[in-house]
C-alpha cells in the first residue's frame, strides 16, 4: 500500500498549479539639478540639468513671455533643459510652470523671473558749461535703453545721443553761446518704462552782444536807434506804412501807422506786435527816414513765435520807379514761424528773384532766434553784399561788374525796414495759427556804419 499511496501523492503534487512572481511596474524617475529655474529680470536664456530614467515630454503653461529653446523631449540619462524669457518690464515678479510627462507620471518645474528695474547712472547728475558755449561729456552706465524727453531740450543746448543704450557710454552735452547775463538751467528727464532719471544741465552767465561787436574794421557809426527814448519819438526816425491786407505777398495783416497797439518802446527795446483787432489782424511796418548807399547795417532782434509769423529786417531803394524786382531788394533777415529759428537772407533783382526762382538766398538754423536776441547784419559795398548772424557770414553775393542794372541794381540809396507780417505767400504757406496772437518782434537796436 505505501508505494501506491506515494505514487498518488506524487501525482497530486505534480498537478498542483505554481503561481509565478508578479512585480509592480517601476515608475519613471526625473530629477532636477535645482528646485526651480531662475531667469534674469533683463530676460535671456536659462538652463537646468535634468536626470531621468525614461523619456519625458515637456510643455509650458502657455504664457507668452517665455519659451523652450531646447527639445520638447527629455530622454533617459542626463539632459539640459533651456528656456528663453523676455525682459520683465512689469511691476511684479512672475512665474511659469513647465510640465514633464512620462506615461501616467507628471512632474513640474517652476520658472521664476523677478521684475526688471531699469537703472541709469551718470558720472555726474548735474553738469555746468561755460557761457561761451562748448561741450561737456557725461559718462553713462545703463542696464536698459533710456530716452530723453524732447520737451526738456531747450534751444541753448543739444544732446548726443538722445537715446542711451545698455552698458557704458558717453553723453555729449553741446551748449550754444549764451547772450544773456544770467545763469540758465534745465532738467532733462530720461525715461525707461516707468523709471525716470534726471540730468541737470546748467550754463554760466553769458555776455550780451554789444552794439557794434561784429563791425568790420574801418567802419564808423553814422546813425542809430537804441530805442531808449519814448514811443512817441519813434516817428522822428521812422515812417509807418498804412496798408490794407493783401497789398503784398497776399499777407493777411493790416499795417497801421504809428499805433501803440502795434509799435512801442518798452524796457529799452522796440516792440512790433501783430494782434487781433476785431475781425482783422493789425501790425506795423516801419521804414527808416534816412537812406544810405553802402555801409554796415546791424540790428539785435528777438523773433516772435507762432505759425503764421513772418518778421523781417530788410532794405528797399528810394527809387522804385522801375518796379519790383528791377529796383532791387536786400533781405538781411527773414523767418517764418512755421520753420522756427531758421533765418534767411536774400537779394532780389531783375535777373535774380523768387518769381523766377532764381533769387540768391542762404538760410541757417539759429538756435534761440525766438528766445533771445541775435545780431543780424549786412555789409554792402560796391563789390559785394554779405549778410551775417552773430558775426558769422550767411549770404555772399558778388557784383559781377558787368554794368547791368538787371544783376546789380545795388548802386543807389536804400532805406531800412522792420516789419512783422502775418500769413501770406511764405509766412502762411502751411497755414496760420491764430492762437499765436498776439506775437511780438523785439528790436534792441538798429545801427548804421559807414567807411
Amino acid at each position: 500500500m505505501w508505494p501506491i499511496l506515494s505514487l498518488i501523492c506524487l501525482a497530486v503534487a505534480c498537478h498542483t498549479p505554481v503561481t509565478p512572481d508578479d512585480p509592480t511596474p517601476v515608475a519613471p524617475t526625473l530629477s532636477f539639478a535645482a528646485s526651480s529655474l531662475a531667469v534674469e529680470a533683463e530676460g535671456g536664456e536659462a538652463s537646468v540639468r535634468v536626470t531621468s530614467s525614461a523619456t519625458w515630454s515637456v510643455e509650458t503653461d502657455g504664457q507668452s513671455w517665455y519659451a523652450l529653446t531646447s527639445s520638447s523631449q527629455i530622454y533617459a540619462g542626463e539632459s539640459i533643459l533651456k528656456v528663453t524669457a523676455e525682459p520683465n518690464n512689469t511691476s511684479a515678479d512672475r512665474s511659469g510652470t513647465i510640465r514633464f510627462t512620462s506615461g501616467a507620471t507628471t512632474r513640474q518645474l517652476t520658472l521664476i523671473q523677478p521684475y526688471f528695474v531699469p537703472k541709469l547712472s551718470f558720472s555726474s547728475d548735474a553738469v555746468t558749461g561755460e557761457g561761451t558755449g562748448g561741450e561737456v561729456v557725461v559718462t553713462t552706465n545703463a542696464n536698459a535703453t533710456w530716452t530723453a524727453d524732447e520737451a526738456d531740450i531747450d534751444f541753448w543746448f543739444s544732446l548726443s545721443p538722445k537715446t542711451i543704450g545698455k552698458g557704458q557710454g558717453e553723453l555729449k552735452v553741446k551748449l550754444n553761446r549764451s547772450y544773456v547775463a544770467s545763469r540758465r538751467s534745465a532738467e532733462v528727464h530720461f525715461r525707461s518704462g516707468d523709471q525716470v532719471k534726471v540730468l541737470v544741465i546748467s550754463q554760466k552767465e553769458g555776455e550780451p552782444v554789444a552794439p557794434g561787436a561784429f563791425v568790420p574794421e574801418g567802419y564808423q557809426l553814422v546813425w542809430q536807434d537804441d530805442f531808449s527814448s519814448t514811443s512817441d519819438e519813434l516817428k522822428d526816425k521812422w515812417r509807418f506804412e498804412n496798408w490794407a491786407p493783401g497789398r503784398v505777398n497776399h499777407e493777411l495783416q493790416r499795417y497801421v501807422p504809428d499805433d501803440r497797439r502795434t509799435s512801442y518802446v518798452q524796457d529799452g527795446a522796440l516792440h512790433i506786435v501783430a494782434r487781433k483787432d476785431g475781425g482783422q489782424v493789425i501790425s506795423a511796418r516801419m521804414n527808416s527816414k534816412e537812406s544810405w548807399l553802402y555801409g554796415y547795417f546791424e540790428a539785435a532782434i528777438w523773433l516772435p513765435k507762432g505759425k503764421g509769423t513772418w518778421p523781417a529786417f530788410w532794405m528797399m531803394p528810394d527809387d522804385q520807379s522801375k518796379g519790383w524786382p528791377a529796383c532791387g531788394e536786400i533781405d538781411i533777415m527773414e523767418e517764418v514761424g512755421v520753420d522756427a529759428n531758421i533765418t534767411s537772407s536774400s537779394i532780389h533783382c531783375e535777373s535774380y528773384n523768387h518769381v523766377k526762382n532764381t533769387q540768391k538766398t542762404a538760410s541757417r538754423l539759429i538756435p534761440g532766434a525766438e528766445s533771445e536776441y541775435h545780431v543780424y547784419a549786412l555789409e554792402w559795398t560796391e563789390d559785394f553784399i554779405k549778410t551775417y548772424v552773430d558775426g558769422e557770414i550767411m549770404l555772399s553775393f558778388a557784383n559781377d561788374k558787368a554794368g547791368r542794372d538787371s544783376t546789380w541794381p545795388f548802386n543807389k540809396k536804400f532805406f531800412l525796414i522792420l516789419n512783422l507780417a502775418w500769413g501770406g505767400d511764405w509766412g502762411g504757406y502751411a497755414g496760420v495759427d491764430e492762437n499765436a496772437l498776439p506775437c511780438t518782434m523785439r528790436v534792441d537796436y538798429v545801427r548804421v556804419y559807414k567807411k
